[in-house]
């Protein structure tokens, strides 16, 4: 199904480049962000969304979102409505189509996206250039760069409007309207940690007697603690914690309830993974741990400086050595994102982090 869908978007993408006009409006009516990111990177687009929407207060705002993702997007922030997009489904395209056609869209990520942006019919599609292989390319009409100084991902793709920061992030620019408080939360009286062990990959996991000594010391503060991981990832909090002396939530909530979590959270203690990036709209208190990734590039940059955040990491990790984003080569990058098959030193770059550093950055920059 999938490769059907494809090749109908890229004889559709060839006839509109072939018969229609492109031309980039100065008061665009439609916009759209075209992407198919995971998590924590469709949520750093809230730069992107900001800018467009103080330059364009008044145009009709789309952003393609997995399906899991939508509801994140209720209250319509800085004016985006969410359109619901599985790259497999014929429905969800069909419903994208209907919105259109668009003044401009912006593709981030992946370029093979400005082949569907013109299959939908965009006049004018922006993106960065030097996708590989080139033919994801041959669909941008306005091809910008990334920054020739380190910047966060957030405020680059922030910067791709027309070269302007927005405005820094405000709480509660990005709200979840009507979030209920959960259950395992009605008894709780004392101030609460959320601990995520959960990520992307393997080699992000921070091992279990790190977690286990940083979690002794903040119950020695008198909080409570909780455990959160992704679906599927229930294991590795029965691996820390097999008595259950603390609370579970790895697997059982939404992402609309782990909203909710993470905003009466005291602290959110997280590997760098998609959830953390939920504590920089709600004002929580982060410690992100960074070991293949690159705090550079996934901080909390100058959207989030006034977010309540401390990056833990080991800077100039010797494995830490690839200088790739989004498959662009940028000199400035240090970030490493091999495959577990391709880790010579699997995990080396997160055990380096202790749970003293971690714990004194916290006691040093928050109130806890």
């Amino acid at each position: 199904m999938r490769g059907i869908i494809r090749l109908v978007i890229i004889l559709l993408a060839i006839v509109k480049s072939s018969f229609f006009w492109k031309h980039k409006k100065v008061e665009p009516k439609r916009i759209l962000i075209a992407h198919d990111l995971l998590l924590g990177d469709t949520l750093l687009l809230a730069p992107l969304m900001k800018r467009l929407h103080e330059k364009y207060p008044h145009s009709q705002k789309y952003i393609l979102v997995k399906p899991l993702f939508v509801p994140l997007f209720k209250a319509k922030p800085y004016g985006f409505i969410p359109l619901k997009y599985n790259p497999k489904s014929f429905l969800d395209i069909y419903q994208i189509f209907l919105t259109g056609p668009y003044d401009q869209t912006f593709v981030v990520g992946d370029n093979r996206f400005s082949w569907l942006a013109r299959a939908l019919g965009s006049m004018w599609i922006i993106g960065i250039g030097d996708d590989k292989p080139h033919w994801k390319n041959w669909m941008v009409d306005e091809a910008k760069s990334f920054d020739i100084k380190p910047a966060t991902w957030a405020d680059m793709m922030g910067r791709l409007v027309d070269g302007i920061n927005p405005k820094p992030y405000q709480y509660n620019e990005w709200t979840l309207p009507n979030l209920k408080k959960l259950s395992e939360l009605v008894a709780i009286s004392s101030p609460y940690v959320i601990c995520h062990l959960g990520a992307s990959s393997s080699l992000k996991l921070w091992p279990k007697t790190s977690w286990q000594n940083l979690i002794e010391a903040l119950v020695q503060k008198g909080l409570k603690i909780i455990l959160s991981a992704g679906p599927g990832e229930e294991y590795l909090a029965r691996e820390l914690d097999p008595q259950q002396k603390y609370i579970h939530v790895a697997g059982k909530y939404s992402l609309e309830d782990m909203w909710a979590l993470i905003k009466d959270a005291k602290l959110l203690v997280s590997v760098d993974t998609g959830i953390a990036h939920i504590a920089k709209f709600t004002n929580t208190p982060l410690v992100t741990l960074f070991g293949p990734g690159s705090p550079v590039c996934h901080g909390a940059g100058n959207f989030w400086e006034k977010s309540p955040h401390i990056d833990v990491t080991k800077n100039g990790f010797i494995c830490r050595d690839q200088n790739i984003l989004f498959r662009r080569k940028i000199d400035w990058v240090k970030r490493c994102g091999r495959q577990k098959g391709e880790c010579k030193t699997p995990g080396a770059c997160m055990e380096i982090i202790t749970s003293q550093e971690v714990i004194a950055s916290i006691s040093k920059n928050f109130n806890l």
